[in-house]
């Protein structure tokens, strides 16, 4: 059974949308934000996933492997996404921590992935595409080898607009660019490939 962690989890929903496609994952689930872990627990229970996916109400940065039975074979995230002193900080607290880089940095979040992750294990996450640059220079720091890349675009020709990158721990692996993903047609509608990845 592969061990996931979803550092940041929020309310779960990346996690609960693994655990329904994949019945044979343990995943753990770690949120600084009580109000969102309580959530998640809330939403684990509604969807019958209490005993596959465990909440812990902690800060990513002081969370050791000694909390854990084992370091996790996947490691997903959603970070926050503006770095502190960009745009508008959101008045409301919670989603300001969301959103803006105040409790956890790029830096942290990939060293914090590499102590918790398997040697060999891989670590996905979605960020701005304009990040790219920044991000693997993080990895790469944290002793993480980029293994495959996907730009993703709102609309055929805008630009992007989030990337997701998959990293592996190692230092013996050479990186892929897949096919972006366009989420909307140019008349707004739903693309095929995302239809695809909602299973519609």
């Amino acid at each position: 059974m592969d061990r996931i962690f979803d550092l940041g989890c929020g309310c779960g929903i990346v996690s609960l949308i693994l655990g329904a496609r994949h019945k044979d994952i343990q995943i753990t689930g770690i949120e600084i934000q009580k109000e969102l872990a309580w959530l998640a627990r809330k939403n684990a229970a509604q969807n019958g996933m209490e005993s596959r996916f465990r909440i812990l109400h902690q800060d990513i940065r002081k969370v050791s492997l000694i909390e854990m039975p084992q370091p996790a074979d996947i490691i997903v995230s959603n970070p926050p996404y503006k770095k502190k002193a960009s745009g508008r900080l959101n008045p409301d607290r919670g989603k300001a921590i969301a959103r803006h880089e105040i409790t956890l940095d790029m830096a942290t979040l990939t060293d914090r992935a590499a102590h918790l992750v398997k040697p060999g294990g891989q670590f996905i996450l979605i960020l701005p595409a304009p990040r790219l640059d920044e991000l693997v220079l993080c990895l790469t720091s944290a002793g993480f080898a980029p293994h495959w890349i996907r730009m993703i675009h709102f609309r055929p020709a805008a630009p992007a607009e989030r990337v997701l990158v998959s990293a592996v721990k190692s230092n013996e692996i050479s990186c892929t660019t897949r096919p972006p993903l366009h989420l909307c047609n140019p008349d707004r509608t739903p693309t095929e490939d995302y239809l695809r990845l909602l299973n519609l």
